[in-house]
């Protein structure tokens, strides 16, 4: 796979898995109306996998909804429960998912967890 193919191909496949109720931002935006995933390039961004070949890294951040008392985890479940088989038999590899933490954009608290990818990139 081409590096500028990654977020666009991943964008693909997490829009036909998560279908119309979820919005999938290829980006990062500076605000979301949960529930919403959206791609964030990882640290270290690309890595040497052989002579040719390099490994990217990229984060599929899952926002569940915005932080309230009693907090409710099915939500974030059901994205993560629904991202991972779909990206079975693709390019990228699960390589984990981190536990959910808050994370604020436009000023907003929301709950969210990143699930981590790698994807093999050449000519």
């Amino acid at each position: 796979m081409k590096l500028e193919n990654v977020r666009t191909d991943l964008y693909a496949i997490l829009r036909a898995a998560l279908g119309d109720d979820v919005a999938v931002v290829d980006s990062i935006p500076d605000s979301v109306a949960p529930p919403a995933v959206f791609l964030t390039w990882a640290d270290p961004w690309i890595t040497p996998a052989t002579f040719c070949d390099f490994t990217v890294k990229i984060n599929v951040i899952v926002v569940a909804q915005r932080i309230e008392p009693g907090g409710q985890y099915g939500v974030m479940e059901g994205l993560v429960s629904t991202i991972v088989p779909a990206l079975k038999g693709t390019d990228f590899t699960v390589d984990d998912a981190s536990s959910p933490y808050p994370i604020q954009l436009g000023g907003v608290n929301y709950l969210a967890c990143s699930v981590n990818l790698t994807c093999e990139i050449g000519d």
